[in-house]
């Protein structure tokens, strides 16, 4: 294609590299913005990023305290059920006192004593102690502890007393053992609410 003006050779020359220099400018302002976008986007990537690994993070998190609430109600259910039956601590001592009867009955031991004794406060939990006395061979002996250790309630033995019969012949021992329970201690709401109960009756 032939221009209408005659145009030098010369200025053909400045004309091209003027042409070449200012596509130079727009490649290099193009190549900034292109850059400068990527590095945007980069830093928005980055960021989010981050922020997905913190929710991560907190998601994890709060699964990990979920299964720790989930196993602490577990060993609270637990623990409710090893609890005596009864929210009144005499209607808990004879309910211990017929658990040990049982046990005491099932390896032929004959009890000469039983009493309740005084409960005792464990701030969200009363203590249920009872005494019981009787004569039993060693073997009988273990088998009650063992017995009390397997029970499903919560038995502890507090204080146990053995004396041997005859120094002998050490074959029968008195024992005198104080057991304890437990029962749930009762709101103040729930106490306010048995005492008017009894109150009104």
């Amino acid at each position: 294609m032939k221009l209408p003006i005659k145009v030098k050779q010369r200025d053909k020359r400045v004309l091209l590299i003027g042409g070449l220099i200012a596509l130079m400018i727009i490649a290099f302002s193009l190549f900034s913005w292109y850059r400068d976008f990527i590095e945007s986007v980069s830093n928005v990537s980055d960021v989010k990023i981050v922020l997905l690994k913190k929710q991560l993070i907190k998601l994890s998190e709060s699964d990990e305290l979920q299964m720790q609430v989930n196993a602490s109600k577990q060993d609270f259910e637990r623990l409710k059920l090893s609890l005596l039956k009864g929210e009144k601590t005499p209607v808990a001592a004879a309910e211990l006192q017929r658990i040990l009867k049982e046990m005491t009955s099932s390896l032929n031991i004959d009890v000469n004593l039983e009493r309740a004794l005084t409960p005792v406060d464990f701030n969200f939990y009363l203590g249920i102690p009872v005494e019981i006395g009787f004569t039993a061979n060693t073997e009988k002996l273990s088998g009650i502890l063992y017995a009390l250790k397997q029970s499903p309630y919560l038995l502890t033995v507090i204080d146990m007393k053995i004396k041997v019969t005859n120094v002998n012949n050490p074959v029968n021992i008195n024992a005198t053992l104080q057991i304890m329970g437990f029962i749930e201690k009762l709101s103040a709401e729930k106490a306010a609410g048995i005492k008017e109960g009894k109150d009104v009756s």
